[in-house]
């Protein structure tokens, strides 16, 4: 019974996170119920149990409109630029398309935006087109970190491993090559940032 009880915790508090990310406040007992299936009578214990515990603030006679989990906390606005490609380069993201509000919990400190995923060279590490990437807005990373590129004028998304005399940019798919930033090129090669978190496209 613990176990089941644990289970419902779990469901419950992540479908208040997602709910906050995409609309910017809780979700009411009834939108609990249509998305997760539980009872609206059972929906309404455990957030009273998750309020007494101090991980939800829960309006009750509001209809819980104010609900949100502690776990969200302060959030950030991070724009979305568009997508960017997981395969050869492409030019450089230029328009806002929207803003998404995410929880600092899930990105930390900084400043972020958003890029929708076009191509299948960072699979492995589960980057597949029409995720949304985040991205923490910085000019360096260390070895081995997913990060935007700016080579020149075009944009990759790829891990990133710096050498003596040349960069090279690594995909996480068999299928493609790394791409070799050589000395004489570096001085065009810039770190737009790297990413933190990956937001799973719908299918």
């Amino acid at each position: 019974m613990r176990h089941k009880n644990e289970e419902i915790f779990r469901v419950i508090r992540e479908f208040i996170n997602s709910y906050y990310m995409e609309n910017g406040h809780g979700p009411s007992t009834r939108d609990i119920e249509a998305g997760t299936g539980i009872q609206r009578i059972t929906v309404q214990r455990y957030l009273q149990a998750m309020k007494e515990n101090g991980e939800i603030e829960y309006g009750e006679r509001r209809g819980t409109r104010n609900a949100f989990s502690k776990t969200i906390g302060e959030s950030v606005l991070a724009p979305c630029y568009g997508t960017i490609k997981c395969g050869a380069p492409n030019d450089p993201f230029v328009d806002i398309t929207e803003t998404v509000r995410l929880p600092r919990s899930w990105v930390g400190e900084g400043e972020f935006f958003i890029l929708e995923a076009d191509g299948d060279s960072m699979k492995n590490i589960g980057i597949e087109p029409g995720d949304l990437v985040v991205i923490r807005r910085q000019e360096s990373a260390e070895k081995g970190d997913v990060i935007v590129a700016l080579d020149g004028n075009e944009t990759t998304l790829k891990r990133f491993f710096p050498e003596k005399d040349r960069i090279v940019l690594k995909p996480e798919n068999e299928a493609y090559e790394d791409i070799v930033i050589p000395g004489e090129r570096m001085a065009d090669f810039r770190i737009q940032g790297v990413a933190v978190k990956i937001i799973k496209g719908v299918k």
